[in-house]
């Protein structure tokens, strides 16, 4: 277990508030990363790192995303570019990045949505062309968390037969643009942009995996429940405010069903994580990250019933925690988990 856990929450939840309201690089919020030694977490062992088991990850990001979702969202999309530069097919490229982001020598980050649960209608919204020994990149990624911190984006593309191409392609190439941090509603300190690509040519020995059909298939089985067990983290805080706002008066009986409600998810996804079935049962992660949707939604308004209108005032943390859990309903949320949810609204 990483240590510190409870430490790292406090020192994060500190600062959310003031990253929430500005667009600020949240130096203190990397610096209690780099102190609880995040960045070693997800690096293979063989290359300087902790190789965290599940289990032991689960609690992590849990934790953080308890403190400041935002710090959450930046080190799960560092974290995504580590796994699949650690699961690709370039061992030189795996001894050259790993040890380097171990240390937190250099920043990475995701950036393939694309390939994903963006722009999935029409021509692909990235295209590479292979020439020789480099690939040319044309067009654009949707959204890439801390982007303009990065010196590698691990992103995908699709060729003119249909295949893919994943690569940890270096931020500083002629005709790479990272945008301007989008102005978003909530975690703009984050730097979330669009990267446009203007025929960037990217050295063959930057491809992590293809040309291939589906060069994503290696992804973690656990991913989705790790985007669970974050939920799960921003839910308890969320329940910590309305709880406490709600002392004296009688909704608290409501908010403490929903704190047993609370409780039994949270069971459920560390239990789940730790049964054979884990890495396989795409079914049963689909609805648990809706059930998790659907305790935020909730608690949402939970939230705002406790603090009413105060809770809308801008340097109060039940706002910022109902725009988070917005967030959280589209976040990495493929289209099925999307329906789903809207299905269980409805009935």
């Amino acid at each position: 277990m990483p240590t510190n856990l409870a430490e790292l929450t406090r020192a994060l939840r500190q600062s959310a508030t003031r990253y929430d309201r500005d667009d600020a690089w949240p130096d203190d919020s990397i610096a209690a990363l780099t102190a609880a030694g995040a960045w070693e977490w997800v690096i293979p062992t063989a290359f300087g790192g902790k190789g965290l088991d599940p289990i032991t990850h689960l609690h992590a990001y849990e934790a953080i995303a308890a403190g400041c979702f935002a710090t959450l969202l930046i080190l799960s999309n560092r974290d995504g570019a580590c796994e699949l530069i650690a699961a690709g097919e370039n061992d030189a490229l795996k001894t050259e990045l790993l040890r380097k982001l171990a240390r937190h020598e250099i920043m990475t980050s995701i950036g393939i949505s694309q390939l994903t649960t963006s722009h999935q209608s029409g021509p692909p919204a990235l295209t590479a062309t292979i020439k020789g020994d480099q690939i040319r990149l044309t067009g654009f990624m949707p959204w890439v968390t801390s982007a303009e911190k990065c010196q590698y984006i691990v992103t995908g593309a699709v060729t003119s037969e249909g295949q893919q191409v994943l690569a940890a392609v270096p931020t500083n190439l002629p005709g790479m643009t990272i945008g301007k941090p989008f102005d978003l509603a909530v975690m703009k300190g984050t730097h979330t942009t669009d990267i446009r690509c203007d025929g960037v040519l990217v050295e063959r020995r930057f491809i992590l995996r293809g040309p291939a059909e589906k060069v994503l298939a290696t992804r973690s089985g656990v991913k989705p429940a790790l985007v669970a067990a974050a939920g799960i983290g921003l839910a308890g805080t969320m329940l910590s405010v309305a709880e406490s706002a709600a002392a004296h008066s009688r909704l608290a009986e409501s908010i403490a069903t929903l704190r047993q409600r609370h409780t039994a998810l949270r069971t459920k996804i560390y239990d789940f994580v730790a049964s054979p079935e884990a890495l396989t049962a795409d079914k049963t992660k689909a609805a648990i990250r809706v059930d998790v949707n659907e305790l935020l939604a909730q608690l949402s308004i939970a939230v705002l019933a406790a603090c009413k209108g105060t809770g809308l005032q801008r340097d109060h943390d039940a706002q910022r925690l109902l725009r988070e859990a917005m967030f959280y309903q589209v976040w990495a949320a493929p289209e099925d988990v999307r329906v789903n949810t809207l299905q269980r609204f409805a009935s």
